[in-house]
């Protein structure tokens, strides 16, 4: 299993994109006319003024003056939530500049045909470039001539080139639809053992009447998994600190790298809980449970 530990993306590495203008960063000096819209760096999050004169009112402490609005359709690709998506009506192209090394790259909540990363340095040279049609492949013939193919909605790349301050070109051919994009490096959590489950907390509700009629609402709903990892005694001390570390962070978890067949085990979200067993004299084991974010 690999964890990919994600690196914060602030509204000035985004550096292109044509899903619209970014709002604003608030300022102390500026005077806000009611119905303005900020950004704010310290929060992550797109206030709208509710009250004027708004001049010196931080949105971060005064609510009577500010409340916290949707993100712009540039930002929420962005903002470590799948509720929110960026969305072109054409292919949807964005550039993302990153100071630091990073070798991953994960997209969730697709809507479109192809997802493609070219990744270049930061003198401009092409690192790699990568693809993945986000279309299903049939299973047999009959699959093939009779069966619409369905949308793939994520999409992981983890062989970037860890190079510093790298700039990642992303283009989703449209109509494109995005929730999230992850960017960060991976870490070897061990081998997910056989007996893994899978399965879905389902926010929908159902309602019956005194005359038992139904009906129902559909809601969001969360992917969990549970797994068990082998690992090698060595890796114990660094898989511990790791899984403190990342405590109530949204992560990507990825249950069979690379295993198109396994892919209900790639989640984006956080764990409820996990524990080291030191089980063998050169084996130990890790076990874990994940949730995604809804």
């Amino acid at each position: 299993m690999l964890l990919i530990r994600p690196i914060k993306i602030a509204p000035l590495m985004v550096t292109a994109s044509n899903a619209g203008a970014a709002d604003a960063e608030w300022m102390a000096s500026t005077s806000y006319a009611l119905g303005s819209r900020v950004f704010l760096s310290a929060t992550g999050k797109t206030y709208e003024c509710v009250q004027e004169p708004a001049e010196g009112k931080s949105p971060a402490t005064e609510p009577l003056y500010w409340m916290v609005a949707a993100p712009s359709n540039r930002w929420s690709m962005f903002d470590s939530e799948i509720s929110t998506a960026t969305a072109t009506a054409g292919n949807l192209t964005t550039t993302v500049t990153v100071p630091g090394r990073i070798n991953a790259v994960a997209f969730f909540g697709l809507v479109g045909s192809k997802v493609t990363v070219v990744q270049r340095s930061a003198t401009n040279v092409v690192l790699c470039q990568l693809s993945k049609t986000l279309r299903t492949q049939p299973a047999d013939w009959y699959e093939y001539f009779f069966v619409e193919p369905e949308q793939i909605t994520e999409a992981i790349f983890t062989g970037l080139v860890p190079s510093s301050g790298s700039r990642l070109e992303i283009t989703i051919t449209g109509p494109a639809r995005c929730a999230a994009v992850v960017v960060g490096n991976t870490f070897d959590l061990g081998d997910a053992q056989w007996g893994a489950t899978t399965s879905i907390i389902d926010y929908s509700r159902k309602n019956t009447t005194a005359e038992g009629a139904q009906s129902f609402e559909p809601g969001r709903f969360s992917r969990r998994m549970s797994v068990r990892l082998e690992q090698a005694r060595e890796r114990y001390p660094a898989v511990q600190r790791v899984l403190e570390a990342v405590r109530a962070t949204p992560c990507v978890w990825l249950g069979v790298p690379g295993g198109e067949s396994y892919s209900p085990m790639t989640i984006y979200g956080y764990y409820k809980d996990f524990s080291l067993e030191v089980a063998y004299p050169t084996k130990h084991l890790c076990s874990l449970e994940i949730e995604s974010l809804t």
